[in-house]
């Protein structure tokens, strides 16, 4: 088996020199961004329905219900705990934050209409937009933001954020009834990507909690109000009629399915089951790109996050440089990205789309065998050093890939298939050699490459890896207010973190969604919700032609 991967391997990188000398670059399809990051990052392409000779519809109307194919349950109601995608999916629909990223990475205000900051960016100032209900009625106010943020800083409420705002000292106090002033210690640089963060910095009204602390009716400010739901099988919205964005929403409802198998997701769209899911097969996808249904579309689309290897720099082999830049020499990523994703990756060195104010020029390192091999020496390892890598379940098709392109340097790759439980706590204990992790809700820099030191909880996500270069450059980082000397300052981050092969930034996730094609209006987020997280667009401005 390994010897037919490794011929496979030779042919595809053979074929790929060969098409790319014979053939000019071609064009890619409206649903596809290209697979390598080009040299100058492009306007960004979105996804595009297949072309139709139908008469285009006289424009959005409004009423009707769509009933949205979800891969995974809900497992709390609670923004401020949300973690998984389908709390992401529920709240994103339902709750909004005071700031939130527009399509180009720049950040704009949602509840908050405006702001200001102090040139050492310690002292923010919010004032909230004018008229904002909550679900129950009652008018958003500063008091309303200053609770929140109190519950998030308060050790029982369990938020996602909680270190996160105590690290960098936040303080909130309400200055009038729209006027909102935080301060903090530092960390002004990603300061609004916190408070952006999926969510979990939402303003949910102080009834959604009964008395022992857990949201039992989830009061936000979205478009949609959670009106009933049964946990496992769907969760029932239905339209906001006081919503502060004038006109919106065309739809009277939306109906979150849980389907987690992606065959019967798919299934449930062809037969009209569902109007729109996610996640589909890939090889499903491949072809359906290839060979549209007449009733319905399905697109490919990306935002910024990330497949990344991570090798366990705290014991042998990969504490040593060498055994790590052999493996970041003999790890082809279009090979993986073939392998794995039929190729619908989005080939890359960072985990930020091209069009990102955040992609930076830093040229990839590309695979080169005879360089991993003489890495592989100068580590002193013998043919057959033993490695062993951690995969969970859902990962298990990118083993044979990985052990074809390893084997060819000396290393034997033992793979361990671990639910995403044992996953996590040997991850935590730094039991592995090697793991792919994934990321996504990328808003800042400081989000992914925060990892890369050791007073980070998340280090183990990238092996442990330590470096006081690192360290001072990431402080720099998370303390500069200026946009473009934190670009110059991450340049030498990512650098560092190719020339210490601290970790590889494998690949943009290609995210998939599909709807029945009198579905009209709507277009995929940055981020793994079913509308942007700026308002300005999603199910909130969908509509039915039928």
């Amino acid at each position: 088996m390994k010897t037919k991967y490794l011929k496979w391997l030779t042919l595809l990188i053979a074929l790929v020199l060969v098409v790319s000398a014979c053939q000019p670059a071609a064009t890619p399809a409206p649903t596809l961004a290209p697979t390598t990051p080009p040299e100058q990052p492009p306007a960004a392409t979105e996804p595009q329905p297949a072309a139709t000779t139908e008469a285009p519809p006289a424009g959005p109307k409004y009423g009707g219900v769509i009933t949205f194919a979800m891969k995974e349950d809900v497992t709390t109601l609670d923004p401020l705990k949300a973690i998984q995608y389908g709390d992401i999916r529920l709240n994103g629909l339902v709750v909004q934050q005071l700031v939130a990223p527009d399509r180009s990475g720049k950040f704009v205000g949602v509840l908050a209409e405006s702001w200001e900051t102090s040139p050492d960016g310690k002292e923010w100032i919010f004032h909230l937009r004018p008229g904002v209900k909550f679900h129950n009625g009652a008018e958003l106010t500063a008091d309303d933001v200053k609770w929140i943020f109190d519950r998030i800083l308060d050790e029982k409420s369990g938020a996602v954020m909680r270190n996160t705002y105590l690290n960098i000292g936040l303080q909130v106090e309400v200055v009038d009834p729209r006027t909102v002033k935080m301060t903090i210690e530092k960390g002004a640089g990603p300061f609004l990507s916190y408070l952006a963060l999926l969510n979990r910095s939402g303003i949910i009204h102080r009834d959604s909690y009964d008395a022992e602390g857990n949201v039992t009716k989830l009061i936000g400010t979205g478009p949609f109000m959670l009106d009933s739901y049964k946990p496992g099988e769907s969760y029932t919205l239905k339209r906001f009629d006081q919503y502060w964005k004038e006109g919106e929403p065309y739809l009277d409802g939306v109906v979150l399915k849980v389907i987690t198998d992606p065959v019967v997701r798919l299934n449930a769209l062809r037969t009209g089951e569902v109007d729109m899911t996610e996640e589909l097969p890939l090889a499903d996808v491949k072809r359906l790109l290839d060979n549209p249904d007449p009733n319905f579309t399905v697109v490919v689309y990306y935002f910024n996050s990330g497949a990344r290897l991570v090798m366990n720099h705290t014991r042998p082999p990969f504490n040593d440089l060498n055994a790590r830049m052999a493996v970041q020499y003999a790890f082809d990523r279009e090979a993986y990205n073939e392998a794995v994703y039929f190729g619908l990756g989005q080939v890359h060195n960072q985990p930020f789309v091209p069009e990102d104010m955040w992609y930076l020029d830093v040229p990839m390192i590309k695979p080169d065998l005879q360089k991993a091999k003489e890495y592989f020496q100068k580590a002193g390892l013998r043919e057959g050093t033993e490695i062993t890598m951690l995969l969970m379940p859902n990962q298990k098709d990118a083993a044979e890939i990985i052990d074809a392109m390893l084997s060819q340097v000396g290393f034997k790759v033992k793979f361990d298939i671990v639910d995403a439980a044992a996953w996590n706590s040997r991850g935590r204990a730094l039991d592995y050699d090697l793991l792919m992790g994934t990321m996504t809700g990328i808003f800042d820099p400081d989000r992914p490459y925060g990892y890369l030191t050791p007073k980070s909880s998340g280090n183990w996500l990238v092996g442990g890896y330590s470096n006081p270069k690192m360290d001072e450059l990431l402080e720099q980082g998370i303390a500069e207010v200026d946009v473009a000397k934190r670009k110059e300052i991450y340049k030498q981050v990512l650098q560092l973190v190719q020339d210490d092969a601290a970790t590889m930034y494998v690949l943009g996730l290609p995210w998939v969604e599909g709807w029945r094609n009198f579905v009209k209006g709507y277009r995929p987020g940055n981020a793994p919700m079913l509308m942007m997280m700026d308002a300005s667009e999603g199910l909130n401005t969908t509509w039915l032609d039928k």
